[in-house]
């Protein structure tokens, strides 16, 4: 199976009308929360409607989430209505605001849908053990949801329980500091009782590993750098995973491929369809080049960022960037406004521009090396043996080259500690290109507005936190304008 299905049975979230008529409905035609969580099977199709809310193209992740994470990165612009998400120094636009609050609005759903799951399945009587785990993965998801959220918002209302009555409305501001407090919580809660495993026709899935790399990312983003490394190397060593190794710079698409399912690397991914697909493609696509169905070139490459550091030879580059193609023995160059466009993400055969097959890793191996990495390094102010290897296994697999034997373009022995975070960050730029990966770690380093400035453009601190939702604010009786976000 391509991806996880989605079965749609069940609206998990609040819609208020005012007129009376239409408040006047027949509980025959539509299913209501009383005549459902019934059975093993209401379970999976609420846990299911959870999963749904990361499939949807729409605000979150894909597109205009995502979009914003990839255009506020120092490597890519935003063209068209999009080129205001590569601004620094001013507010976002209206039309960008208004995206945001949707992928906001999208990410709390899921939290509704994955509370719901955790206020109702308990009550079902259905195999215990089916039961723990349906509500581990709910728990798992919600951190997820909640994860984004605080990287880019900042602290957030937490909200624990199912939104069914317009009382359950007023939730206070947490801190940054509570958010993340809340999200290892759930994730030390979950890990118990997630599968270690699904079948390949149920890749998508959280497992106890995507679990402990979602609480590594938390550990690395809160600084406790032991935690994060200790995780990581449970993934490493764990044997479940290994690198995809290879020759050439195509040999990646057995990772991003339209037609990829799983592989050896993936720990989780958010899977896609041609009947629930994405718009990337379309997003970074020429329509002339023959990687995408259509393409408007709408994010496109900064190549004085992070870029002007990355070595022709690394084929990592060759296979997330491009100047031109060979077509029936013809070069057709890129577009001269744009004469470098992406291409990780590739779906010619896509049935429409709506629907590339292309799933999108969260958690890849080659992260948990570059955690492990960086926060081993952190943790003793320098690096040692192992997280230098780990660095440079990394490194080579990117040059195609026997991942455990050292090399010529192997990083040295004998770096600082700020020199060696330079190049894991420099090295995560490189492998997590359009895996919304990059501004976060430019925030949550301290580094954004040196990154961005280096490319020439002006910063202003607004850009540091998006802003809260307008409808957040003026519904939330536990919010005033001053919770509001600098700037906004």
């Amino acid at each position: 199976m391509k991806r996880l299905q989605i079965i749609i049975v069940l609206i998990l979230s609040l819609t208020l009308v005012n007129c009376g008529d239409e408040l006047t409905e027949d509980p025959k035609h539509f299913l209501v929360k009383e005549n459902f969580y019934r059975n093993e099977s209401d379970a999976f199709s609420a846990l299911t409607a959870v999963y749904s809310t990361l499939g949807q193209d729409g605000g979150f992740p894909t597109i205009w989430y995502m979009a914003m994470l990839e255009n506020r990165a120092d490597y890519s612009n935003g063209r068209g209505s999009q080129s205001p998400m590569s601004v620094y120094d001013l507010p976002l636009d209206n039309s960008n605001q208004s995206r945001m609050f949707d992928a906001y609005a999208d990410i709390y759903r899921g939290i509704n849908r994955a509370n719901a799951v955790l206020d109702n399945v308990p009550g079902i009587d259905m195999d215990e053990s089916l039961k723990k785990r349906y509500l581990a993965e709910a728990r798992f998801l919600r951190a997820y949801f909640y994860s984004n959220l605080v990287k880019y918002w900042g602290g957030v209302p937490l909200r624990d329980h199912e939104f069914v009555d317009l009382k359950d409305i007023a939730t206070p501001r947490a801190s940054a500091q509570e958010t993340w407090d809340f999200i290892i919580t759930d994730l030390m809660d979950a890990l118990p009782d997630l599968a270690t495993s699904f079948s390949d026709s149920e890749s998508g899935r959280a497992t106890q590993w995507a679990a402990k790399m979602l609480m590594a990312d938390a550990y690395l983003n809160t600084r406790k750098w032991q935690e994060a490394s200790d995780l990581a190397d449970e993934v490493i060593t764990s044997g479940a995973f290994s690198l995809i190794e290879v020759d050439e710079a195509d040999d990646f698409l057995q990772i991003y491929g339209p037609e990829v399912n799983t592989y050896t690397e993936d720990i989780w991914s958010i899977h896609h369809s041609g009947t629930n697909g994405q718009r990337i493609p379309t997003y970074i696509g020429d329509p002339n080049m023959g990687y995408s169905v259509g393409g408007f070139r709408g994010w496109v490459p900064v190549m004085n960022s992070v870029f002007e550091r990355w070595d022709e030879n690394d084929l990592r580059k060759e296979f997330n960037l491009f100047s031109y193609r060979i077509i029936d023995g013809d070069t057709v160059w890129v577009n001269r406004e744009t004469p470098v466009l992406f291409r990780k993400f590739r779906d010619p055969d896509a049935p429409n521009t709506d629907n590339s097959r292309n799933n999108v890793p969260v958690f890849r191996l080659a992260e948990a090396y570059l955690i492990y990495a960086e926060a081993a390094s952190e943790l003793k102010g320098q690096p040692d043996d192992v997280a230098l290897e780990r660095l440079n296994i990394v490194r080579r697999r990117a040059y195609g080259l026997d991942l455990n034997s050292p090399s010529a373009i192997d990083y040295p022995s004998g770096m600082t500690g700020q020199d060696f975070k330079d190049k894991v960050l420099d090295e995560r730029a490189f492998e997590f290109v359009l895996e919304m990966k990059r501004w976060n770690d430019l925030l949550r380093t301290g580094k954004a507005q040196q990154a961005i400035e280096a490319t020439g453009k002006a910063w202003d601190d607004v850009s540091l936190l998006l802003p809260l939702p307008i409808n957040e604010i003026n519904n939330n009786p536990a919010l005033s304008p001053d919770d509001q976000n600098p700037g906004y």
